[in-house]
């Protein structure tokens, strides 16, 4: 009964529930399109780094003596996503025999976890075999390589003034995105690349030879491959490397720049929500309030019928809920019309970026805040109106 009141009292109030609504959808559509862009925006930037693994890799600048007690320490870093150790580059030029050519390429370790294998798209549920590979994309592409396909890699060696090599077939498992590895690179199991820096120093590892001479000193490595957990640990991690004395390289530079860029933009919205939300509220309430005091006498009639005071705050409550959801719906409209049109505009600029995007988690808060908003101005104003205002007295006036 109450709702059909209300609806009914709307109604006959025709244009001033239009002015409410469009008050409401006129301070709501800006809002809805400014924290659009702000996300969007953000999320723009945040995507581009994500898309990127180069953006969670640390890199060592020089080559260093690293032992197991290092990379066990810095494994256990909260921050780490990644790590496994590295060669020296020397060590880890290999050449790959094709027909009639030899191609010299470079060798990194990798093992289950590598984001550079799995941003390519590649199953990686276990490590790879002594006889798997992962090729680089551009590599593939010139030596029409494919997985499945089996290549040829020749270690070498100067072993007392003898030139010295060794082959093993390796088949390829698959390939790796040239946005993330160099032109010329495979990807081995860590024991196998373990094996070509053992036979380059000058031993026999069994892998890739009869094994007659094993390396059992303690290992060193020159560098690592290490990627941080996600954006946010890439900082802390760079610093504790920083604080190893280890020169290290990283996209921190980029990561912070879009940090600025989120808190300029969070500190606009901010400012523009406020002065909008002020001024927006102050606007409805005056609306609110000359609805009211032109609707007192009917108001007025339903006390003498018989409706309760709080029934009279139930029906506002009502009205007030009804507009907030017609204003947002509208607002909606606007919104939607103003973000096609942004969108529209630097899609072709942006490579098809949505610039203007809310989720739908996004509108649910924003629908609730509206209609929290408009409930707390109709509530007030109504207890302005009725709660000195006596019956005879509002009778006299009309």
């Amino acid at each position: 009964m109450l709702f059909k009141l209300a609806v009914r009292h709307l109604l006959f109030e025709r244009m001033m529930t239009i002015c409410q609504i469009a008050a409401l959808a006129c301070l709501m559509a800006p809002l809805l399109l400014l924290f659009s862009l702000r996300f969007g925006i953000l999320q723009e930037l945040q995507n581009q780094l994500l898309n990127d693994p180069k953006v969670l890799a640390l890199t060592l600048d020089t080559s260093y003596r690293l032992d197991a007690t290092f990379f066990k320490q810095l494994e256990q870093r909260p921050e780490v996503g990644f790590l496994v150790p590295q060669i020296t580059a020397l060590n880890a030029l290999i050449d790959l025999k094709f027909p009639g050519t030899v191609a010299r390429v470079s060798v990194l370790p990798t093992k289950v976890g590598d984001p550079v294998v799995l941003r390519s798209g590649i199953p990686y549920e276990r490590d790879l075999a002594h006889d798997e590979v992962l090729v680089s994309y551009d590599l593939a592409q010139v030596r029409e390589l494919s997985p499945g396909d089996s290549v040829t890699m020749v270690v070498s060696r100067i072993q007392n003034g003898k030139r010295e090599s060794v082959r093993t077939q390796l088949k390829i498992k698959g390939i790796v995105s040239e946005r993330f590895v160099g032109d010329d690179t495979l990807l081995l199991n860590l024991d196998l690349v373990n094996a070509i820096d053992d036979y380059r120093n000058g031993f026999n590892p069994v892998l890739l030879s009869d094994g007659s001479n094993v390396n059992t000193r303690p290992r060193l490595y020159a560098k690592f491959r290490l990627y941080a957990k996600d954006l946010e640990q890439v900082i802390p991690l760079y610093y504790y490397l920083v604080d190893q004395h280890l020169n290290v390289s990283s996209k921190v530079r980029e990561i912070e720049n879009v940090k600025a860029v989120a808190h300029v933009l969070n500190f606009i919205f901010g400012v523009i929500a406020s002065v909008s939300l002020i001024g927006g509220a102050l606007a409805l309430t005056g609306l609110v309030l000359s609805a009211l005091r032109a609707s007192k006498r009917n108001f007025v009639l339903l006390r003498l019928m018989g409706q309760g005071q709080k029934g009279i705050y139930s029906v506002v409550l009502v009205e007030g809920m009804i507009i907030s959801a017609l204003g947002f719906i509208l607002s909606l409209v606007l919104y939607a019309l103003g973000a096609g049109i942004f969108n529209t505009y630097f899609g072709t600029t942006l490579g098809g970026s949505m610039i203007s995007q809310l989720t739908v988690g996004h509108i649910a808060l924003f629908f609730a805040a509206t209609v929290l908003l408009v409930m707390v101005i109709s509530l007030s104003c109504a207890k302005f109106v009725f709660l000195k205002a006596h019956i005879a007295d509002i009778l006299r006036e009309a």
